[in-house]
């Protein structure tokens, strides 16, 4: 159960979270359009990469100098889906939930 919720804590984080969604809806980014779209700085979004990276969410293509990042495993496609599906419906329940720490 322990590496159950290792892997669940990979999708905690909001900039985290928001690669993967921009890297799901947009496919292969670098790294500067990581950080333009996000508007945070590139030392934090590279940091989540290499957390997103190791823990085996995204996949990094090399290009010369340049990093290419990607979805690694169409599954987390579903479990993105399946995090949207069940925010649609119980958002009121999330929104007033004070158990959990609000992150956004």
């Amino acid at each position: 159960m322990c590496l159950l919720a290792r892997l669940f804590n990979g999708f905690s984080n909001s900039t985290r979270l928001s690669i993967l969604l921009l890297l799901v809806q947009r496919g292969e980014m670098k790294v500067g359009e990581l950080v333009e779209e996000l508007e945070a700085p590139q030392p934090r979004v590279s940091d989540h990469l290499r957390c997103l990276s190791g823990c085996g969410y995204v996949q990094v293509r090399r290009e010369g100098r340049n990093a290419y990042y990607s979805v690694s495993d169409e599954r987390i496609l579903t479990i993105l889906g399946l995090g949207e599906e069940l925010l649609r419906d119980n958002r009121e329940c999330l929104e007033a939930c004070d158990t959990i720490k609000k992150d956004f």
